[in-house]
């Protein structure tokens, strides 16, 4: 009769610390982004204080991302671009007023405005290593 409580909790123990450890000791994924700078409290606008912007290098093309933390939430853009130039665009606002509200919007990757915004935002990373993106 001891025997069946014991497997049971024996059997849930040794689950437990098989996830535990799946879970805590993953492989590296080999086509992660490779950070090649960061850059911190650019001009952008609308003004934003404490701002983080990261160029990074994927397997086929690299990828900016700027955070720009403002009173009642945070906003994040991803730029990706190769040689030929922008690829997409889109930005993520998460507020964290009373009434928590998250909003996507895609950027139109033609529009002049949008281009002179990443030519912007590409200047504040040091020629070399956006040549790596190229």
């Amino acid at each position: 009769m001891m025997r069946r409580p014991f497997k049971i909790i024996f059997i849930s123990i040794f689950g437990g610390m098989s996830f535990t450890a799946c879970s805590t000791f993953q492989t590296p994924n080999p086509s992660s982004a490779q950070s090649l700078e960061q850059v911190k409290n650019i001009g952008a606008s609308p003004t934003t204080e404490g701002n983080i912007a990261k160029l990074m290098k994927q397997d086929k093309n690299c990828v900016i991302e700027f955070t720009g933390y403002f009173d009642g939430g945070q906003a994040i853009e991803h730029w990706t671009f190769n040689h030929s130039g922008l690829i997409s665009a889109s930005s993520s606002t998460q507020h964290t007023t009373l009434v928590s509200a998250n909003t996507s919007t895609a950027f139109d990757i033609d529009d002049p405005a949008v281009q002179a915004n990443f030519k912007k935002l590409q200047s504040n990373f040091s020629a070399n290593n956006l040549a790596q993106c190229h």
